[in-house]
């Protein structure tokens, strides 16, 4: 079974299946933690960073198991369990960054820790509202334009399509020199524009998965810059 595959399934196997995922809506809805026949999944309440969280340990199919990693975690602070901040997508982006992120050997990432520490805490509606997430769905479409068969990642350069230009330049240090990772500039033909850090690691994975990442970092990001 591709680890890719697995990760996005909906079948009984697969990670996103329909006991994994009405476990984890009524986790977010309600805190309950009871088991359901068919779950690939486990949870636990720990502590990390500071932070109360439930552990989520998505359990990966025996073939992979000879890597010596049996399960993928997802780290939920317990603040947002039953408010409605988080959907069971935001957990299964999680899941797949995660997975890039040991791919790539750059994790963990623990993405939903630090989103709630630059929120100071709290939920933030706004973050999350339509009209946020119609400006995501077309970054999310600029980036799925690279999926066609016959369109190539561009490496260091540009693309452009009909839903705006795509230009990958590489990152710099704090200290103002050139970087081995790359920087994803995103504009739309409105304009509106977002940065996405892209790791070194990462850039060196297939293209659906180096995809995959950006979209994820589109979806968490909150860097939208709007024209002038």
């Amino acid at each position: 079974m591709n680890l890719r595959i697995w990760a996005h399934s909906t079948s009984n196997g697969g990670a996103r299946s329909p006991a994994n995922y009405r476990f984890i809506d009524w986790l977010l809805r309600c805190g309950s933690l009871a088991a359901i026949p068919g779950m690939a999944i486990s949870a636990n309440q720990v502590e990390e960073q500071g932070v109360p969280c439930i552990r989520l340990d998505f359990h990966l199919p025996r073939v992979y198991h000879s890597t010596r990693v049996a399960s993928i975690p997802v780290l939920i602070p317990t603040t947002h369990i039953g408010t409605g901040f988080y959907q069971p997508l935001h957990v299964f982006y999680s899941l797949l960054e995660e997975i890039i992120g040991w791919l790539a050997r750059a994790g963990p990432k623990n993405t939903l820790i630090r989103l709630h520490y630059q929120n100071h805490s709290r939920p933030l509606a706004h973050s999350y509202s339509s009209d946020c997430q119609l400006l995501r769905n077309g970054f999310t479409s600029l980036i799925s334009s690279l999926r066609e068969p016959h369109t190539s990642f561009p490496g260091l350069g540009q693309i452009c399509s009909s839903y705006g230009v795509i230009e990958i330049t590489q990152a710099m240090t704090s200290s103002g020199h050139i970087s081995a990772d790359y920087m994803v500039r995103l504009t739309l033909n409105n304009r509106q524009r977002m940065s996405l850090y892209l790791p070194r690691g990462v850039a060196q994975l297939t293209k659906d998965w180096l995809l995959d990442w950006l979209e994820i970092q589109n979806q968490f990001s909150n860097r939208v810059q709007f024209p002038l």
